[in-house]
């Protein structure tokens, strides 16, 4: 794929994703969405359990996985369309996908230039931190000129710490 084509759908991609950021620093309640939804509309677990065709334990433990983490994407589908909701996925990047991109080309244009640092400073040749910094500029962007998917071999900062 050209270069051009890449940027394009990480632009595209970065736009659809943008109205989704809103709800990155969203709690859900402490019940689940599941459980709250359900007492807000005054129905019993049983009464969801009916309509979904399941026991109202299997209620309690779909809430339960819920909290946890656990419950199936399907599950989730199913209790949101017994109480007339929709079940809305995504994946919601912290940070622009075009930052993760250029986070990640200067961390690797970082360990390269270490490298090469390194064998430097071993022979008296080290260049100035400033000298550094440019370098360092120079293969980010390098980097993100021909960027493949080569530059995600190795963690970077896109990961948290």
């Amino acid at each position: 794929m050209s270069q051009e084509l890449k940027n394009l759908r990480l632009r595209q991609v970065d736009a659809s994703i943008r109205p989704w950021a809103s709800l990155l620093n969203r709690t859900p309640p402490r019940g689940g969405w599941v459980r709250s939804i359900r007492q807000a509309l005054g129905m019993s677990a049983s009464q969801l359990g009916r309509r979904m065709g399941l026991s109202r334990q299997a209620i309690a433990d779909l809430e339960r996985r819920e909290v946890h983490g656990t419950a199936t994407l399907a599950a989730l589908e199913k209790a949101a369309e017994a109480v007339n909701a929709e079940l809305v996925y995504a994946i919601v990047p912290r940070k622009s996908l075009a930052e993760t991109v250029r986070a990640q080309a200067r961390t690797v244009a970082d360990e390269q230039l270490k490298r090469v640092a390194h064998s430097m400073r071993l022979e008296a040749q080290d260049v100035s931190p400033d000298e550094y910094a440019n370098q360092l500029a120079e293969r980010e962007d390098r980097l993100l000129r021909s960027w493949s998917r080569h530059i995600w071999d190795k963690e970077g900062s896109s990961r948290r710490k």
